[in-house]
């Protein structure tokens, strides 16, 4: 009977984890988004970028300040170093307790940096409008009272 139960605990822990989707075009990112959200935040992160682990609980207590209105989905930059591990992504989102929807960017890094016209260094959040505008862009990791605070602000324009 144990063995049993084993596995069926195994598959409730993966499934607690952070949605984690597959992604090449840069593109495509933007249709991991719910339609109804009127404010997209896209966070460009990767688990050997010290600052950007640093800000996870920022990003989380961001996400969490909102409702349907506002979406927020990481894009994790890992598959652009060797030995890449989208499993080492999916236990690092699911232990640092992500709820939002992360994108496992399998593209080139190259189609990516030019997509969000990057400089090159992360962590970077950024937030659109549904429409695809560009609203707000940080670069460095975000600080959750800015964050909100600038959220807020744009959702009032929008009004």
């Amino acid at each position: 009977m144990r063995r049993a139960i084993l596995p069926l605990l195994l598959i409730a822990h993966v499934a607690s984890a952070a949605t984690l989707r597959d992604v090449k075009d840069p593109k495509k990112i933007a249709e991991v988004f719910p339609k109804n959200a009127k404010l997209r935040v896209v966070n460009i992160w990767a688990t050997w970028c010290v600052p950007c682990v640093a800000e996870m609980p920022e990003l989380r207590a961001v996400d969490a300040a909102f409702g349907p209105e506002v979406a927020m989905v990481g894009v994790s930059a890992d598959d652009s170093v060797p030995d890449a591990d989208r499993a080492k992504v999916a236990a690092f989102l699911d232990k640092q307790k992500i709820a939002y929807t992360n994108v496992y960017y399998r593209g080139t890094i190259d189609d990516l940096m030019n997509f969000y016209r990057l400089e090159g260094t992360i962590p970077i959040t950024l937030v659109f409008d549904r429409n695809g505008k560009e609203l707000w862009r940080h670069d460095g990791p975000v600080r959750s009272a800015e964050a909100i605070k600038e959220i807020k602000k744009l959702l009032g324009r929008m009004q």
